[in-house]
């Protein structure tokens, strides 16, 4: 590790420990023993006990990982151990599986809103670098959670939230946008009661002369312009992104994140139309 010029004051330690060993979603006492193992620490007693007259529940997690961290500033009077601790709990190799992505991503989010107000950071390689210290909360959130962000500013509807948040915010912008374009197909599926899927889908669904959705009267050039206009773009979304994606090795599909936040912004318009639409009655 390169040498760090920064060091954590006892709030930071503390709000760093409170993140690691998260009663839920942080890491567990066998996994921060072992890190801790790996990083050379001399690990204490908890203070819990049995004996033939029951037993004394020690330390918490996270008083007992704060009290690790500083016997060795205490004994060290060096950030070294802590800051290879950070590391090597972060390190991406540990949390390849998928169930343990989501902890992956509060460890990281969580461990640098604390970093932050040091000048320290952990990038997505793992390794722990000086950056210009933090003043604010508001400064912290915008610059660890900028993808949260983007789609906060660009007021990504609900719904297409609810299918590719997850593979957006780890950067996978190939199964982000294929799953919101099949997540606009359900949504169709959910109004109009049918079950077939993309282009027969649509054009059932908003057929001109027996349709099983509408949100307009349909009754004016206008009306029945808007209406075959959502039809259509519906279509062309799944050309150019649902059919594209399905066929195409994931390998060779390339996205940057502006182009999948202009496709995901596409999307989630289409949505704010169905959200005015309505199964036709009878049926």
């Amino acid at each position: 590790m390169n040498q760090i010029n920064k060091f954590l004051n006892q709030q930071q330690l503390k709000a760093l420990c409170g993140v690691m060993a998260h009663t839920s979603k942080g890491l567990t006492k066998d996994e921060l023993t072992t890190l801790l193992g790996q990083c050379a620490f001399n690990t204490v007693d908890n203070g819990s006990s049995r004996n033939q007259w029951g037993y004394t529940i020690g330390l918490n997690k996270r008083d007992w990982l704060y009290n690790c961290l500083a016997t060795e500033l205490n004994e060290s009077h060096s950030f070294s151990k802590v800051f290879s601790f950070v590391q090597a709990a972060l390190n991406p190799a540990i949390y390849t599986s998928i169930d343990k992505r989501d902890k992956y991503q509060y460890l990281l989010e969580e461990t640098n809103k604390v970093l932050l107000f040091a000048g320290l950071s952990v990038n997505s390689s793992g390794k722990l670098v000086e950056v210009s210290q933090a003043q604010t909360l508001a400064e912290v959130d915008q610059r660890v959670n900028h993808l949260k962000k983007a789609l906060y500013d660009r007021a990504i509807h609900t719904e297409v939230q609810k299918y590719c948040i997850k593979d957006y915010l780890r950067a996978d912008y190939y199964d982000a946008v294929f799953e919101a374009a099949k997540g606009l197909a359900e949504r169709v599926r959910q109004i109009s009661g049918l079950t077939t899927d993309g282009g027969t889908l649509f054009q059932v669904a908003f057929s001109k002369n027996d349709p099983y959705i509408f949100f307009n009267a349909m009754s004016t050039n206008s009306e029945r312009s808007e209406f075959a206009g959502l039809k259509e773009l519906l279509e062309a979304i799944f050309h150019l992104v649902r059919n594209p994606a399905a066929h195409t090795p994931k390998v060779n599909w390339k996205s940057d994140e502006t182009k999948a936040l202009d496709i995901l912004t596409l999307i989630s318009f289409a949505h704010k139309y169905l959200d005015e639409c309505h199964r036709m009655p009878g049926k």
